[in-house]
């Protein structure tokens, strides 16, 4: 019993650890491949850690069957190694709540009432397949999107003049993944009245520094376009996207009235209306070049074509803070404290930016919290971006006429000045 103990507590102390430590001893990671497909935006490593940290309340209890196990181990008249064994998942039990704590501390600060029954309970299924339209044709094939309609028997009828449709963008640096990646996600925002396009995008190589923010473009156009196919508003049209996906996102928003040059998907689709009503940003790089100073995404030279000292212009062009004016649609940024892919200084970048010309915005950081932490559905992380995204996006989208300076939240700015062109200097692309 005492070694039962003790093995038990050890197991747990390996866990606490990845918890804990920012450079833990991992368990082997093809174990990972059993969690489910490991999302493109992310590593293998941090994936692991994230998982660790979205589910350590199941080291609660398991630190908590330890504790029995020691007490009678204790009971046999052993003494030390009940003791440590004790002391030991005495500390998994301290690490496993610390991520609990922060939570709570965030989703009081949001109004946000968490869930002990939805952290543990069993991960909602996209039970009805999307449909799958291309959206444009491209000299690299066909560019496609999945459609999600929300289900008419069991969801609210659609307002006079369509519903509000979300346009999802996948993250993988800019050189992985593919539409579909988060269908619960999907599916959950279908159900709450939003018709879904989750969307394919032109990927590196070669390139695609101009094609992969004018697909977005193209998508926003061709949605707009086949609003009365889809039952959509095209007045209430949003973006949302997670890491590079969330960066493209932000692009595609800030864009209207540029004089920057950029390639789109097709003619036809670039002199359609590219204009949204609100952009959402989960974990995205904001300003390029200081991420590739500080040694961040690696894959971004092959993106822009080059490294940030050869080509300053390029990426200044393409980052979001380089192009937030007062114009721009109210925007959602959430981001983990504890992300090492994109850090959280990005979103934070990039909300006191939008402050600065009083942009509309809620920007949410989760301390404990990993990128791709709202892979994990009944996380913390999880359900405090629902519910703050659902607060946002029924301020922006739900009610039809409302005005971009009505969204809410601790960041909240509002602005009632001209809305101004904005054209960006000649530069070296």
């Amino acid at each position: 019993m005492v070694g039962i103990s003790l093995l038990w507590a050890l197991f747990g102390l390996l866990w606490a650890q990845v918890i804990a430590l920012p450079k833990p001893f991992l368990p082997p990671l093809f174990l990972a491949e059993l969690l489910g497909d490991i999302p493109s935006a992310t590593t293998t490593e941090r994936f692991v850690v994230m998982i660790f940290k979205e589910t350590s309340l199941l080291l609660l209890a398991f630190a908590l069957v330890g504790l029995l196990l020691a007490a009678a181990a204790y009971g046999t008249g052993a003494r030390v190694g009940p003791l440590v064994a004790a002391l030991l998942c005495a500390v998994s039990v301290t690490t496993s709540l610390a991520p609990t704590a922060e939570a709570r501390s965030v989703a009081v600060a949001e109004d946000i009432r968490l869930s002990l029954p939805g952290y543990f309970a069993e991960v909602p299924t996209a039970g009805r397949p999307p449909e799958t339209e291309t959206y444009a044709r491209s000299k690299g094939g066909d560019l496609k999107l999945d459609v999600w309609r929300p289900d008419a028997a069991g969801g609210a009828p659609a307002a006079e003049g369509g519903r509000p449709a979300i346009i999802v963008v996948h993250g993988g640096g800019w050189r992985s993944g593919a539409r579909g990646e988060f269908p619960d996600w999907n599916a959950w925002l279908s159900d709450e009245g939003y018709v879904v396009f989750d969307i394919d995008y032109r990927l590196a190589p070669p390139p695609s520094w101009q094609d992969a923010p004018g697909d977005v473009r193209c998508a926003v156009a061709w949605v707009k376009e086949n609003s009365d196919r889809y039952g959509v508003d095209p007045e209430r049209v949003a973006l949302m996207g997670r890491s590079a996906g969330g960066h493209l996102a932000l692009l595609a928003a800030y864009s209207e009235g540029t004089s920057s040059p950029t390639a789109g998907c097709g003619a036809q689709e670039e002199r359609g209306d590219t204009t949204v009503a609100a952009v959402a940003a989960f974990y995205p790089p904001t300003d390029l070049a200081r991420l590739s100073s500080m040694g961040y995404l690696g894959g971004v030279d092959r993106f822009l074509g080059g490294t940030s000292r050869a080509l300053p212009g390029r990426y200044r062009h393409s980052s979001p803070v380089a192009r937030v004016g007062p114009d721009d649609p109210p925007t959602f940024l959430v981001h983990g404290g504890d992300d090492e892919i994109v850090p959280p200084g990005e979103s934070e970048l990039l909300a006191g930016r939008l402050r600065e010309v009083g942009v509309p915005h809620r920007y949410v950081k989760l301390p404990w919290a990993n990128h791709t932490f709202d892979f994990i559905w009944g996380g913390w992380g999880g359900q405090i971006t629902r519910s703050s995204l659902e607060e946002f996006l029924d301020s922006n989208l739900k009610v039809q006429g409302n005005r971009p300076d009505q969204a809410r939240g601790p960041d909240q700015a509002t602005d009632d000045r001209p809305r101004l062109a904005r054209t960006f200097p000649d530069t070296d692309f």
